[in-house]
């Protein structure tokens, strides 16, 4: 005997690149050989995937499972036979206005034909057949006539136009929600042998691609009056987007950090081949297009002073309901709290999972070579429970957006660094403050030094860490020699490569001063590019 079994989403777990679905329903079932079927099974479904379980009154013994195609003469989803059905309303309205405009426009042609019969008209005034009367009365008819069909064909356009709009719109709607093949569904059949009747719960299990999610973060700096970091604030949001063609409504949500399409076999090695640099072929000379203006690295807000709001009565900060974290050892998953909707039609849909409060190692960064700001730099140990995923994230101080970056993955007790805008009360500037040329003859080498000085000012109330960065050349020419020859105070770091770091505190409206100056020394004959003349 074959039951039609009426199922509903019950729980999703979600992974970043498709979810897995659970769907149930109740059933009666009597003693003997049955076949379940469930219908409307979701195309995106992977058929080699559905699992069978269940439970209740009744004594079942399940068999098998299987899955089928099944064809529609209309589309079974909701959402989509709504669509359809009011654009097919909407056409035959249009067609009514086509109709319409064709009456009023032969109409016109007979009209038209009256005009052209003016002249017989006029004979027959002129034999006294028709009064002069009779022809005032016909030009004022044929001009009521043409006034009458004119605003008729003005008001049918004006109708078409916004009835075609309307379609225009519902079809979009309906290639959003509609899936690759809309008439058509998987179903599933579930063959059993009942030994007791009684009830039966049916639980399918399956997964679906056309799925996923991705992590997305609002970091915001808490600061004190003092400019002094309070915390670093993480929300921690799943972004959730599905299109399979079943909408999930009143569910059980969970996502998970697995990816279940990279467990299926190991990438292979090819051998790597090195041989000998060949000259390139000469190929004809092209024009250079000018290079495309580089993009700034992070949009740069200014930390504005938040106003004391008067005191009222006491406020409750509403609570936000956050996911529970199942470490499983090889993936991490997040339970959503309550139940949740999600509509096939690939929007995104956004719910908090986390939120968590980190203590900030702030200092502040420059680069006086290239821009005279200075950059807030926030240092902290993830010490959550879950790990943070590579995902993107809006930055803010208080209450201020000060841009976007993107968070790269951080397990637990990983660090984080981040750059929060720039610190205005901190200024820098970077100067050339000598330039000369040794005119000795030293082995006939050409000797040229250059001094800078950098000058930094602490307008902040407290204490604060900075962190400089500059360089001097590096000699790619065995006859080119660089060398610092003095700076004050020293670089807490100098790199092969000649980048130079300084780190100290800086008082709270204190100024301090770095200098350094370096020589360049090179034949007089070689002519060298790269440097200041």
């Amino acid at each position: 005997m074959d039951i039609v079994v009426q199922t509903q989403v019950t729980q999703v777990t979600v992974y970043p690149d498709r979810a897995r679905v659970s769907v149930s329903g109740e059933t009666e079932v009597a003693a003997g050989m049955h076949q379940l079927r469930v219908d409307e099974l979701p195309l995106a479904m992977e058929t080699d995937s559905i699992r069978v379980t269940g439970q209740g009154t009744a004594v079942i013994r399940i068999l098998s499972v299987d899955v089928a195609r099944q064809h529609y003469t209309e589309t079974p989803v909701e959402k989509v036979r709504q669509l359809e059905q009011q654009i097919e309303k909407l056409e035959d309205e249009l067609q009514a206005i086509k109709d319409g405009k064709a009456g009023w426009l032969a109409h016109a042609k007979y009209l038209d034909g009256l005009r052209q019969s003016t002249a017989e008209y006029a004979r027959g005034l002129a034999r006294g057949r028709i009064g002069v009367d009779d022809q005032t009365a016909l030009i004022g008819f044929l001009q009521t006539q043409d006034e009458q069909m004119r605003a008729a064909v003005r008001e049918l356009d004006l109708q078409q136009r916004d009835l075609s709009r309307e379609v225009e719109k519902l079809r979009r709607e309906l290639k959003e929600v509609q899936s690759a093949r809309p008439r058509q569904r998987f179903q599933a059949r579930v063959d059993v042998e009942v030994q007791t009747a009684g009830t039966f719960q049916l639980v399918l299990t399956y997964v679906v691609g056309s799925a996923g999610w991705q992590p997305l973060y609002d970091i915001r700096l808490q600061t004190g009056q003092n400019g002094t970091a309070d915390s670093l604030a993480f929300s921690y949001i799943a972004q959730v987007q599905q299109n399979t063609g079943q909408n999930w409504q009143g569910v059980k949500l969970a996502v998970s950090t697995a990816r279940p399409a990279l467990n299926q076999r190991l990438p292979d090695l090819h051998p790597w081949y090195i041989d000998e640099r060949r000259a390139p072929t000469p190929r004809p000379l092209r024009a250079k297009m000018a290079a495309p203006a580089p993009m700034e690295d992070m949009a740069v807000g200014a930390l504005r002073t938040a106003m004391a709001a008067p005191e009222v009565e006491e406020v409750v900060e509403a609570e936000v309901a956050v996911a529970e974290v199942q470490d499983s050892g090889t993936a991490v998953s997040f339970a959503i709290a309550g139940q949740v909707d999600i509509p096939s039609d690939g929007s995104p849909h956004k719910t908090t999972i986390n939120q968590f409060h980190f203590a900030p190692q702030l200092d502040y960064l420059a680069v006086p070579k290239h821009t005279d700001a200075v950059y807030r730099r926030a240092k902290m140990v993830n010490d959550s429970p879950s790990p943070l995923l590579d995902g993107p994230a809006n930055l803010f101080v208080g209450d201020e957006f000060i841009g976007k970056t993107r968070l790269q993955y951080t397990p637990t007790g990983g660090e984080v660094e981040l750059l929060l805008g720039v610190e205005e009360r901190i200024t820098i500037t970077r100067e050339l403050a000598r330039r000369d040329v040794d005119k000795r003859l030293l082995r006939d080498n050409r000797q040229l030094r250059y001094g800078y000085e950098i000058e930094v000012k602490n307008l902040l109330p407290t204490a604060a860490k900075l962190e400089i960065h500059d360089h001097i050349p590096v000699a790619r020419h065995e006859q080119i020699k660089v060398k610092l020859e003095e700076a004050e105070p020293q670089p807490s770091e100098k790199s092969d490569l000649n980048l130079l770091e300084w780190r100290f505190a800086l008082p709270a409206g204190a100024e301090k001063t770095v200098t350094y100056t370096f020589s360049v020394e090179h034949p007089r004959s070689m002519m060298v590019m790269g440097l200041i003349d």
